[in-house]
């Protein structure tokens, strides 16, 4: 069961990222981590070499990915708050003149 539910959230923070990654309100500096995560799934470049014993060398590239979007989705969602919370109308009044 808690197998089920952590598959459920890897495909919430992936599509969370999608959506995130297509916000013209994040900035383009943040984009450039799901960027590095998809060029790291593809480079020959890994930690642990594919073993063709059970794909074990898969892991740690998934593990990095994992990792790099799950950092990207909270780097966005903390923007993203901290965006709403300073643009907020203020409006001063002024005393009334007690009579």
């Amino acid at each position: 069961m808690f197998k089920f539910f952590r598959l459920i959230n890897i495909f919430r923070m992936a599509k969370n990222s999608y959506k995130y990654f297509f916000d013209p309100k994040i900035p383009k500096k943040y984009k450039l981590i799901p960027t590095f995560a998809f060029f790291y799934l593809i480079a020959p470049l890994d930690l642990l070499p594919e073993l063709r014993i059970l794909g074990i060398g898969y892991f740690d590239d998934l593990f990095i990915v994992y990792l790099l979007l799950r950092w990207f989705e909270n780097l966005c969602e903390k923007y993203l708050n901290k965006q709403n919370y300073i643009k907020t109308d203020y409006e001063v009044k002024e005393k009334e003149e007690e009579k």
